[in-house]
């Protein structure tokens, strides 16, 4: 590459970094909402945050880097041609087919990761997420019962107290609990109980040893009380598992590839659009960050956020009508880049303001 490539290669390669940063801090900051909003609601244990926030790293970076490779190119051109850098160039022969060098020499290497994150990373540390979750859920101290604290689960039907809990997070010392069931409301006192949970069903229970359980109707005189030497009692399903069956993101690439449903197919389709997003984004930002001396940037930035927002809905558009089956599988996505794709070589080719040949070396 010449001087001038390298020096416009380096101009976008710092501003795709410095974007990236800012936006995973952005989009992890909305996540970390999220994780403290389920911890609250007891559908995430607190003391997975840090490795939650870290599995999700690369699905984040997924959505990212398109984003900020676009931003990058814009704003590198935008800043040449307001410093009258570009007109210089121009001058001296600097055609657009020399900033395909530089654009592509940052594109391909962000796609190539993209690849690699969407296809095979991005699963992988979604299923550690999800089965990090079905393992901490098996403690009762990382599931969230604590110490000295009540616990109101299914919309306050159920109230667990426990005084202490052991160190080995199962054991737990001086149980309350009240329970409602209909018309009639249930309260368990224990001296002890365990907390375990069922491998094959992933059902939670609590295991209450030498206690008593009282069984009422609010306003009426109808009390029966019963001792007992052990009782077993179900704890509601966690949310978070609920969610997780629904999901497909955490499932292998050549699982979709050779399952073939129509939901594999577009999920398949859309780990992939991110690598072939990031190049047509680039060469799209090429007229888009175009002006020419005291021509206002304001018309271009909206134009490019229009361009953005309408193919990304264009493509989540696409996600759902291939899974629903609307679209047919081998038209997919596919359409929706070829178009974009035909519309960046055109606008770039009929760029009139550029000589169309190179004389640099």
């Amino acid at each position: 590459m010449s001087i001038l490539q390298k020096y416009i290669l380096r101009e976008w390669f710092w501003t795709a970094l410095a974007v990236s940063i800012l936006l995973i801090v952005v989009l992890l900051g909305a996540y970390l909402g999220d994780i403290l909003k389920d911890i609250a609601g007891g559908k995430m244990p607190a003391g997975l945050i840090g490795k939650q926030l870290l599995l999700h790293m690369p699905e984040a970076l997924c959505n990212i880097l398109p984003l900020a490779g676009f931003v990058a190119v814009m704003w590198g051109l935008g800043r040449i041609y307001r410093d009258q850098e570009m007109a210089v160039m121009r001058s001296s022969g600097f055609g657009w087919t020399n900033l395909l060098k530089p654009l592509f020499a940052l594109l391909i290497p962000l796609a190539a990761l993209l690849l690699m994150l969407g296809l095979f990373i991005a699963p992988k540390t979604a299923l550690m997420a999800q089965e990090q979750l079905e393992e901490a859920f098996r403690s009762a101290a990382v599931w969230g019962l604590q110490g000295g604290k009540f616990h109101v689960l299914k919309q306050g039907e159920l109230i667990i107290y426990a005084e202490s809990i052991e160190e080995d997070g199962s054991t737990l010392r001086n149980i309350f609990i009240k329970q409602r069931q209909e018309e009639r409301e249930q309260v368990w006192v224990s001296g002890t109980g365990r907390y375990w949970m069922d491998s094959a069903t992933g059902d939670r229970y609590l295991v209450l040893e030498n206690g008593k359980v009282t069984d009422l109707a609010p306003g009426r005189l109808d009390v029966r009380e019963l001792s007992f030497a052990r009782n077993d009692l179900r704890l509601p399903e966690p949310e978070f598992r609920k969610r997780a069956k629904a999901k497909i993101n955490a499932v292998a690439s050549l699982e979709l590839f050779y399952e073939g449903s129509a939901e594999s197919v577009a999920e398949l389709q859309w780990r992939l659009s991110p690598a072939i997003t990031v190049i047509i984004l680039g060469l799209l930002a090429v007229p888009l960050a175009h002006s020419e001396p005291r021509e206002g940037r304001g018309i271009r930035i909206v134009l490019s956020i229009l361009v953005y927002l309408f193919y990304a809905n264009l493509l989540y558009l696409c996600r759902s009508w291939i899974a629903d089956g609307v679209l047919p599988s081998y038209i997919g996505m596919w359409w929706v880049h070829a178009a974009f794709l035909i519309v960046s070589f055109v606008w770039v080719r009929r760029q009139g303001r550029y000589p169309s040949k190179a004389t640099l070396t």
